[in-house]
């Protein structure tokens, strides 16, 4: 009997539930994949994004041909097409199965729920694996079987549950029987939209090699991790967050990667493995937070009293944040590269998440919204979990009177102006004394470069103010 696997954001062909499990029980195994240019224009998708998605869909094709498994590229303008589309296929090619992974952001669990109403019509049966996350959300409750609304308790879970054991998932065999749809695009020129002129180029997009990358970053830097990861002109981080936002790598894979290295000392609560680890951790917790708490996904507030909080609303502020222009070398460094890369090491994620929200006053969506339009590795869950940790607003979040010093933080964590330098050229003749407040220097007025938009101690008080007044009612 013929199955087919819908592959969505589990882009890989190792540690793969419904691949593994259909090569397994099937004969007759095939693979779709959704182009949907529509949906993903919807969500503001970074075009260096999908320049890297569609390039790891096409990697992934050739791949799974090794396996005699044929992957169809099926266009689907936005979610609403899919059930039906999927529908047609099943009945067109006599499919009776249809495997797919969960995924926990609103939207998609709606479109799931549409697919399985719909072919349950049919008589066709859908099995759902839950890789996308190291602990399923609904396995991990407070002894009231309510879900936690902060990262510690829900971690210690979390760690205890990976500690009793990770179950590896098997390799596909060869499948003898795989159908290519007349559905599928066959040219793969039909896969690259116009409006996609951000490449991707410098990231890979071979299984093999983000594998290898994956065991470098084990070998060599994961142990160091903790001490350099804060540093954005050291490669102290993985940058493995592209391939976990599109499912190359899955959570359980890494998280078994890293057992099998260092063994019970992985769980020794300090180390760069461990802080890694917790890294894991927090990702999967956001997604904990979206599937039972959904209001997060409609731009909502997760501490919903604060939906109606009085943000600002100055679009030339927000303009200035946006091109790296707010005298705040720091800042405009770190947005300088990522409108120029696509990536934003995540120290600096804190300190222009903390600026947009706690100085200018703008609203946390705004920057959830250009952080998803430009970010490679843009991940909704991470991404909106982060924001509004930062504007205080959602679980576990920062205390709204704690407020990074842009200033301080750039001394503190690129003291010699390094990775400053590079994107704001500008300031190459600063002394260094000054270079993360230009404007205390003698000669800032021949300077190309801004003055500061606010006044970091009135804009902190300010902010303290609203927030503590807005309490207060």
């Amino acid at each position: 009997m013929s199955a087919l696997v819908w592959l969505r954001s589990d882009l890989r062909t190792l540690w793969h539930s419904p691949l593994s499990y259909a090569a397994k029980q099937h004969d007759n195994v095939s693979v779709v994949f959704f182009i949907t240019p529509e949906q993903w224009q919807h969500y503001g998708l970074a075009e260096s994004k999908l320049d890297l998605l569609i390039r790891r869909v096409l990697e992934l094709r050739n791949e799974l041909k090794e396996k005699g498994i044929i992957l169809n590229i099926v266009a689907a303008q936005n979610f609403a097409d899919i059930p039906e589309k999927l529908e047609s296929l099943c009945q067109e090619y006599d499919i009776r199965h249809l495997y797919f992974n969960a995924e926990y952001e609103l939207d998609e669990r709606n479109r799931d729920k549409a697919v399985r109403a719909m072919l349950s019509e049919h008589d066709i049966e859908c099995g759902v694996f839950h890789d996308t996350c190291t602990s399923r959300p609904d396995k991990i409750l407070n002894q009231s079987s309510q879900p936690y609304k902060v990262f510690t308790p829900y971690f210690r879970i979390w760690l205890e549950r990976l500690k009793s054991a990770i179950v590896p998932i098997p390799g596909i065999g060869q499948v003898s029987n795989s159908q290519t749809f007349s559905q599928s695009l066959a040219n793969d020129a039909d896969l690259v939209t116009a409006f996609l002129t951000h490449k991707s180029d410098g990231w890979p997009a071979t299984e093999d090699e983000i594998l290898q990358r994956l065991a470098d970053f084990l070998d060599q830097d994961v142990t160091e991790y903790d001490a350099l990861r804060d540093i954005p002109s050291e490669p102290g981080t993985s940058q493995l967050s592209p391939y976990f936002s599109m499912g190359v790598l899955s959570p359980v894979q890494t998280s078994n990667a890293l057992v099998n290295r260092f063994g019970d000392t992985l769980f020794s609560a300090e180390g760069g493995a461990y802080t890694w680890l917790k890294e894991l951790a927090w990702r999967d917790f956001y997604r904990y937070v979206m599937y039972h708490f959904p209001h997060v996904c409609r731009h909502q507030c997760f501490l919903t009293k604060y939906d109606n909080f009085a943000w600002q609303t100055d679009k030339d502020l927000f303009q200035a944040w946006c091109t790296g222009h707010t005298g705040y070398p720091i800042v405009d460094a770190a947005m300088r590269c990522l409108n120029q890369t696509g990536w934003m090491h995540n120290r600096l994620r804190m300190v222009v998440a903390s600026f947009l929200t706690k100085h200018l006053r703008l609203p946390w969506r705004w920057g959830e919204d250009y952080f998803m339009s430009k970010l490679i590795d843009g991940d909704f869950a991470s991404n909106n979990g982060g924001w509004q940790w930062s504007a205080s607003v959602g679980t576990d979040a920062a205390p709204y009177f704690r407020i990074f010093n842009p200033a301080s933080q750039g001394k503190r964590f690129d003291e010699e102006g390094e990775f400053l330098l590079k994107w704001v050229p500008e300031l190459s003749f600063v002394p260094k004394k000054y270079l993360h407040e230009p404007q205390k220097w003698s000669g800032a007025d021949s300077l190309d470069y801004p003055q500061p938009v606010v006044e970091h101690k009135q804009a902190v008080s300010d902010t303290k103010a609203q927030f503590a007044d807005f309490l207060k009612n």
